[in-house]
C-alpha cells in the first residue's frame, strides 16, 4: 500500500479490491495491517502457514495477521517491554477472527513444556469459544458478530513462557437478550442450551427447543447457515471444563439462563379492577421462575407487577409504598429482570475465568 504512487480513497479502494480478488486479504500500510473478511475459508491458517511465519522479520513474508503476533511476541522478548495489539473495525470486518489468531499464534511459538505452561495455553484458547456463546450473536451483517468489548492480557515470564492472564469486558449489549431486529438472534449460548440441553436440564429447568421461549423466536431467526449450535455447545461445555468451571457452578449458569427464557414468557394483562394496573396472565410461569431463582411464587410477582418507593422525612427513613405497575411498566420492569440476570452472570464467567488464568 505504501508503494501506491497516488494515495486517494479511490486509489487506496482498488488497490485493495485488487488484492481482495486475487485472495489476498491482508495489506500493510507501515505497521498497520488491513485486513478484509472474505467470509470463507482461504487455507491460510494451517499449521504449516503459522510455522512459516515463526522468528521471521515481518517484511519476509506477504502480509499476515501471524506476522502482527510473530512481532508483538518477538518485541517482548528482545526489549522486555509489554506490547499491545489493537483490532478495530466495523461489524463484520473479522475482528474476532482476528483476536483468535494472535491468540493461537502465541499459544504455538510461545515457551514451555510444563504442564503449568500447558494448562495456561489451553485456559487462554478455551476462553474463545466460552465468551463467544455468551458474548456473541447473529446479526444481519455478521454471523458471529462480538456484542462487548473485550481486552485480553497474557502474562509472561523472562522466558517468554505464559504464565497467566486476565480479562477485561465492557458494553455488553443487554438488550439483546430481551429484545432484537427482525432476522437477527439472542447471544448463541440461548440457542445452544436450548437445541441441545442434556434430558436432567430439560426436566429440571423445564428447556425445550428456541422457538418455545419469546426471548429466542421473536425476531424470527432460529438457525444460522454454517453453523451447528449443538456442535458449538459441546465446545462450550469443554471450554468450561477447561477453565475450571465444576458441575456445580455449570448446573447454576444453565439455571439463571433457564429463569431468563422463562421470564421472556411472562405475559400481563389489565389488572380486573383498574385497566392502570397489571397482572399476570399465567401464575404457574412466576412459579416455576420462582423455583429457578429459589425464591418465592409471591415475590416473583410482586416485583413484576409493582415497584417499591420510599417518601423521604427530614434525613429519616421516610413511609414504603407498593405502587401498581400499568402494562407497559410491567414488561419493563420483566426485560429489567432479565437483562440484569444476564450481565451479572456474564460478569460473573469473566471473574471466574480470571481466577483459573490467575491461580
Amino acid at each position: 500500500m505504501t508503494m501506491l504512487s497516488k494515495i486517494t480513497n479511490e486509489s487506496i479502494n482498488d488497490n485493495l479490491k485488487m488484492r481482495f480478488e486475487n485472495a489476498d486479504i491482508y495489506t500493510y500500510i507501515g505497521n498497520v495491517l488491513i485486513s478484509v473478511n472474505p467470509f470463507k475459508d482461504l487455507g491460510i491458517y494451517t499449521p504449516q502457514v503459522l510455522k512459516s511465519y515463526e522468528n521471521k522479520n515481518r517484511m519476509e513474508l506477504a502480509p499476515h495477521v501471524y506476522a502482527i503476533a510473530e512481532g508483538a511476541f518477538r518485541n517482548m522478548i528482545a526489549y522486555s517491554e509489554d506490547q499491545c495489539v489493537i483490532i478495530s473495525g466495523e461489524s463484520g470486518a473479522g475482528k474476532t477472527e482476528a483476536a483468535k489468531k494472535i491468540m493461537e499464534y502465541i499459544a504455538a511459538v510461545s515457551g514451555g513444556n510444563s504442564s503449568s505452561i500447558k494448562e495456561i495455553k489451553d485456559m487462554v484458547l478455551a476462553t474463545n469459544p466460552l465468551l463467544e456463546s455468551f458474548g456473541c450473536a447473529k446479526t444481519l451483517r455478521n454471523n458471529n458478530s462480538s456484542r462487548h468489548g473485550k481486552y485480553l492480557e497474557i502474562q509472561f515470564n523472562a522466558g517468554g513462557e505464559p504464565v497467566g492472564a486476565m480479562i477485561t469486558n465492557y458494553l455488553l449489549e443487554k438488550n439483546r437478550v430481551v429484545g432484537q431486529i427482525q432476522n437477527e438472534r439472542n447471544f448463541h449460548i440461548f440457542y445452544q442450551f436450548t437445541k441441545s440441553a442434556s434430558d436432567e436440564y430439560r426436566q429440571n429447568f423445564g428447556i425445550s427447543g428456541p422457538e418455545n421461549f419469546l426471548y429466542t423466536s421473536k425476531a424470527g431467526c432460529l438457525d444460522v447457515p454454517n453453523m451447528d449450535d449443538s456442535r458449538e455447545y459441546a465446545d462450550t461445555l469443554k471450554a468450561m471444563s477447561v477453565i475450571g468451571i465444576s458441575t456445580a457452578e455449570q448446573d447454576q449458569i444453565h439455571r439463571m439462563l433457564a429463569a431468563i427464557l422463562w421470564l421472556g414468557n411472562v405475559q400481563f394483562v389489565p389488572h380486573k379492577d383498574d385497566d392502570n394496573m397489571s397482572q399476570i396472565t399465567d401464575p404457574d410461569i412466576t412459579a416455576f421462575i420462582a423455583y429457578l431463582l429459589e425464591s418465592t411464587p409471591e415475590l416473583v410477582s410482586k416485583v413484576l407487577v409493582s415497584r417499591t418507593i420510599e417518601t423521604p422525612r427530614g434525613g429519616r427513613r421516610g413511609s414504603v409504598y407498593d405502587v401498581p405497575l400499568n402494562i407497559a411498566q410491567a414488561e419493563s420492569a420483566r426485560n429489567g429482570l432479565a437483562k440484569a440476570i444476564y450481565d451479572r452472570l456474564f460478569d460473573w464467567i469473566v471473574m471466574r475465568v480470571n481466577q483459573a488464568m490467575q491461580a
